[in-house]
């Protein structure tokens, strides 16, 4: 009870509170959200479907401002053997959010980064699951990241 006091009278509020000006928040509307590049690996078509669903769950409002992600994947390696086996290795997914409003003005738009490490093994099944595991965990964290951000730009709207 303390606690709750204390933050009150500093003058934070949670990021997802609801607004106490009374203030609408602005609706998002999930637009395109695609690789940058063309398909290289299979399951890179599921990472813009991952993210895409993740972004639907939280704003699924059909008008409003424009959310279009753009994703790049990278994978780059972490560990090596003396004999230059890879060991280790990272998916990096690299999303670029663009905020636009009814007009075409551009309201945000800024990277963000997701990673998620897995094994090489010898058998390639096991090291196509692992980055297929891989990839899906760097899409949902690239989601939430999206979200974050958007929330924050939404709050940061409401008290301007």
């Amino acid at each position: 009870m303390v606690t709750g006091a204390f933050v009150a009278s500093c003058g934070y509020s949670p990021l997802y509170a609801p607004a106490t000006t009374g203030a609408a928040l602005t609706p998002v509307q999930v637009g395109s959200v695609a690789m940058a590049h063309t398909e290289i690996q299979p399951g890179q078509r599921l990472v813009a479907q991952e993210v895409r669903q993740k972004l639907l769950q939280a704003y699924p409002a059909t008008e409003g401002t424009q959310l279009v992600v753009t994703i790049v994947e990278d994978t780059t390696t972490l560990a090596l053997e003396r004999t230059a086996t890879i060991r280790r290795a990272q998916i990096t997914l690299t999303g670029t959010l663009h905020l636009t409003d009814d007009t075409g003005k551009t309201l945000l738009q800024l990277p963000l980064t997701s990673t998620a490490a897995y094994n090489v093994e010898n058998n390639p099944f096991s090291t196509e699951s692992g980055k297929n595991f891989a990839r899906q965990v760097a899409a949902r964290n690239l989601a939430e990241s999206v979200i974050r951000r958007v929330a924050l730009w939404q709050r940061t709207r409401l008290r301007d």
